[in-house]
């Protein structure tokens, strides 16, 4: 998506805007919708950021903050993150993430996803990418070590009994779900006899109205789609946005 060319031409036209433009760079690194879904009371998944690049979190994301007052403590994070690797869980910044659990980058527009699985469901990784055909991920069982060239989340992994829900929205009073077969089933995409890809209307709670209605007015997006992951947590149904 060429942002920068559409940013000029906002500048030199001033045309009505439906969704804010600015933002969209905001949308770019997954560590600040995380952060910023956080401080408008939106539930996430349980993460903490591996940052090789000096980002801050001003949510949960980079783990316990010493205070000034600690030995040797500071009120922001660490400079230089902490990461340790063992059979079945990760510690990063003093946070421990058991497997499974899922690493993304950063970047927004990298959909190249993992997920790693502990040695009790025989270990591998499974990693996920934007449609190709009819596949949607692929699994490796010889691949159990995270990547370490770049900036990543790590998140526990939800699970979500195989479906994913996608929320589009119109506005902060109007929005759709679908739900789909999760890439993290088989990686095989189902599709009807046109062609198009599976999915079923998804009757939303009050609570997913009111995260979609949050999500439109804190990041400026009249109109925009996120991913919805639901469990059932007692008697409640609870979702997360991911």
């Amino acid at each position: 998506y060429p942002l920068e060319k559409a940013e000029q031409y906002v500048a030199l036209r001033r045309p009505y805007l439906i969704n804010d433009l600015r933002m969209q760079r905001t949308l770019m690194d997954r560590r600040l919708v995380y952060d910023l879904l956080e401080e408008s009371g939106i539930d996430v998944p349980r993460h903490v950021f591996m940052s090789r690049d000096g980002y801050v979190s001003t949510g949960t994301g980079d783990g316990p903050k010493k205070n000034a007052d600690d030995e040797g403590g500071s009120s922001i994070c660490r400079e230089e993150p902490e990461i340790e690797e063992h059979d079945d869980h990760i510690e990063v910044n003093g946070v421990t993430i058991n497997k499974p659990f899922v690493e993304k980058p950063v970047d927004a527009d990298d959909h190249n996803i993992a997920i790693y699985y502990p040695s009790s469901a025989g270990g591998g990784c499974k990693k996920l990418f934007r449609k190709v055909g009819d596949r949607s991920s692929e699994f490796y069982p010889e691949i159990n070590e995270i990547r370490r060239d770049g900036s990543y989340i790590y998140e526990e992994f939800i699970e979500t009994q195989g479906t994913d829900v996608k929320m589009y929205t119109v506005g902060p009073d109007y929005g759709h779900a679908e739900a789909r077969k999760s890439p993290t089933v088989d990686g095989k995409v189902e599709r009807n006899p046109d062609g198009k890809e599976v999915r079923f209307p998804v009757i939303l709670t009050l609570r997913e109205k009111e995260i979609a209605r949050r999500i439109v007015l804190r990041f400026k997006q009249q109109v925009c789609g996120f991913d919805i992951l639901r469990i059932q947590e007692g008697d409640s149904l609870v979702s997360y946005v991911c």
